[in-house]
């Protein structure tokens, strides 16, 4: 009888502290709130509704169903549920070296942040909105494919007065023209 007693209030908080943190799968995510709600699946196919998800600041993702949550009890109740943290085992990127840091997306397209400060952007398609301007302050650009220039002016500067622009390997700065009636030369570009 003096087990059973003082064996009750013990089996109580040991339950608690076992049900405080829990896997979970993501069956379904609401995205349209202040804070992301989940429904999740816990052990014994325990369906939970409304789960926050808090994620990091300046981040924000919605997982694909089937991903796996980290889930805390709050206070030891079931009844408040919030995910820590989660992830999706099928796409996350592998394989990445120490340090490394990598944004991706399930469907492969990803940013990769690597060791010598190199950072690789791979994609099919690449839009950057800008609402004043876009500044790209380097040595040297390089472009592999073909540029199209739409809309607008397009204008060339350079920091000495020997800045030239060459295109298909004609200088603008050195470039004449012969006179097809005349046959003289004109002067380079002023």
């Amino acid at each position: 009888m003096f087990n059973q007693l003082f064996n009750q209030p013990f089996n109580q908080l040991k339950r608690k502290i076992q049900l405080l943190v829990s896997r979970a799968v993501v069956n379904m995510v609401t995205d349209t709130l202040k804070q992301q709600n989940l429904q999740v699946t816990l052990l014994a196919n325990e369906v939970a509704d409304d789960v926050e998800r808090f994620q990091n600041y300046g981040h924000t993702s919605v997982p694909p169903a089937g991903s796996e949550a980290i889930v805390l009890s709050v206070g030891g109740k079931r009844q408040h549920l919030v995910a820590v943290a989660v992830d999706s085992k099928s796409v996350r990127m592998k394989n990445l070296k120490g340090g490394d840091s990598a944004l991706y997306h399930l469907e492969g397209h990803h940013f990769l942040l690597t060791s010598e400060q190199l950072a690789t952007l791979c994609c099919s398609q690449f839009q950057t909105k800008a609402q004043t301007a876009i500044l790209f302050d380097s040595p040297q650009t390089q472009f592999t494919g073909n540029v199209d220039i739409m809309g607008g002016n397009s204008s060339a500067t350079g920091t000495s007065s020997a800045s030239d622009h060459v295109s298909g390997g004609i200088s603008f700065l050195n470039h004449v023209h012969i006179c097809p009636k005349c046959g003289s030369t004109t002067s380079t570009p002023q």
